[in-house]
């Protein structure tokens, strides 16, 4: 019955799968998934194939609410009018890193970058120290503006260096202590305390709010014309969510299950950023396990890429298809070696096992497909996590530049990926055992040493030449 659901400054325009021509009762629903709360409903009279409600006609913004009517099916909405319309940036490069030093990371040249922000970092209560109040949607939540002038400081000194950011949104324990009487509210009510980092809470009513509030309160601080304190064009959804026991515990779900409910998460981060800006892009986290899972003893824990990615599909199309992106992980098979073109379970198949920087296409031809198509048009992919080892000696070092410029050399065949963003600046003497950065760290002490061949590589990778006509990544 309801084809899509727009939403138009104060109005929603209901758009019909064919002319209709009687009465439609229609009620609105909170979007929480594990609470049936009905804000309101109402009988509306159509003649033709399409009517109109009022935006706030439930009292709530009704961008954010499930609805559903006597014929029958569940929709949301899927598009919406924006307070800016300006391009995507594009910063004529795909080079990104993960950035530790932004003064190092100029001289690179970088021009894109990914930052953690949690929520259970941001979000606070009324008494809490430092908690300052912002109004939204008919609410009052408290944010933490300490932590907040923190990242405002780090977001507006990359924007001024023209760095494209993307955040990574996270919910668990991250910089901040977060107050007991708050934690039920943010965590996922499934959550495992075995899993790194919860899922977000969109469960019950109060969590889903808070979610929302969070998220609004991220792209209006982050958008704006003066960039006050700097912008960000995108957001990221937990992260590597096809292994969300450890980095986004939900509990023990299905993949259906867990789709349903990241799907959720994906559309209010998508339609709160769009409200801001109309090509703020919301994204997908992945690993590079594609057509197996990593640990099939738990199908409830570890799901494969393209399962996650069909049931995601599936789920928003039915109930409103929004446009949503991939943020892909494609780390060599194994992280300690970083030599991608000998990867034996990355194949030339639909359903390889796993999709590295040897078989990026696969990714690609999969978003290629009608069925996965918004609109006629391609989902966006950045690349926003992955590194090569080294482990101490100049063979490996060097072979460690080589990966890199051949991965970027893939990279730059797909026209969809817009950023590289490399894992990592600096060695991280915690990190496994891996040594991914750009500068080598001491080895017995705190530190760096000096840069390492790949840091040379980097910096030159996208650069023209004397001619000004061809680029570095070109020769390798």
């Amino acid at each position: 019955m309801i084809k899509s659901i727009i939403v138009k400054d104060k109005k929603l325009t209901f758009d019909l799968d064919g002319d209709y021509d009687g009465k439609i009762h229609i009620k609105a629903f909170s979007p929480a998934l594990k609470e049936e709360l009905l804000l309101g409903e109402t009988d509306v009279c159509v003649n033709g194939s399409c009517f109109e409600l009022d935006r706030f006609a439930f009292g709530r913004d009704g961008a954010f609410l499930r609805y559903e009517t006597s014929e029958g099916g569940v929709k949301y909405v899927s598009h919406v009018s924006s307070l800016y319309d300006e391009p995507y940036p594009d910063p004529g490069t795909k080079k990104g890193l993960q950035i530790v030093d932004v003064q190092d990371a100029k001289y690179l040249g970088v021009k894109h970058a990914a930052l953690n922000v949690a929520i259970t970092d941001v979000m606070r209560s009324a008494d809490d120290p430092g908690a300052e109040p912002f109004e939204y949607d008919g609410y009052t939540y408290y944010i933490n503006m300490p932590h907040i002038k923190e990242h405002d400081r780090r977001i507006k000194e990359l924007t001024d260096a023209g760095v494209v950011i993307t955040l990574i949104l996270l919910c668990g324990r991250w910089h901040t202590v977060t107050p007991e009487k708050i934690k039920p509210v943010l965590y996922h009510p499934d959550y495992d305390p075995e899993g790194t980092l919860s899922a977000f809470n969109v469960q019950t009513d109060e969590g889903i709010r808070h979610y929302q509030a969070f998220c609004a309160f991220l792209a209006q601080r982050y958008y704006r014309p003066d960039s006050k304190y700097g912008r960000v064009v995108g957001m990221i959804i937990s992260n590597e969510v096809t292994a969300q026991w450890i980095w986004g515990n939900a509990g023990e779900k299905t993949c259906p299950e867990f789709a349903r409910e990241y799907v959720t998460a994906l559309r209010i981060a998508h339609i709160a950023s769009t409200l801001q800006y109309q090509s703020f892009r919301t994204y997908i986290s992945l690993d590079h396990f594609w057509g197996i899972t990593m640990d099939p003893n738990h199908p409830k824990r570890f799901y494969s890429g393209l399962e996650l990615l069909s049931e995601i599909r599936k789920r928003a199309q039915a109930e409103g298809d929004f446009y949503y992106n991939i943020a892909h992980h494609p780390y060599p098979e194994d992280l300690f070696k970083p030599d991608f073109w000998n990867d034996k379970t990355a194949i030339d198949d639909y359903n390889t096992p796993r999709v590295t920087f040897k078989n990026l296409h696969v990714l690609a031809e999969f978003l290629y497909k009608e069925e996965n198509l918004f609109e006629g048009k391609r989902r966006r992919v950045i690349l926003s996590e992955q590194g090569f080892n080294s482990c101490w000696t100049a063979e490996s070092e060097i072979l460690q530049a080589t990966a890199y410029g051949r991965a970027y050399h893939e990279v730059m065949k797909i026209p969809e990926i817009d950023s590289f963003i490399l894992h990592a600046h600096h060695d991280n003497a915690g990190e496994f055992g891996l040594n991914l950065g750009l500068w080598r760290r001491k080895k017995d002490e705190p530190g760096m040493d000096r840069p390492k061949p790949i840091y040379y590589l980097f910096k030159a990778i996208d650069q023209k030449d004397e001619s000004g006509q061809k680029f570095v990544w070109e020769r390798f």
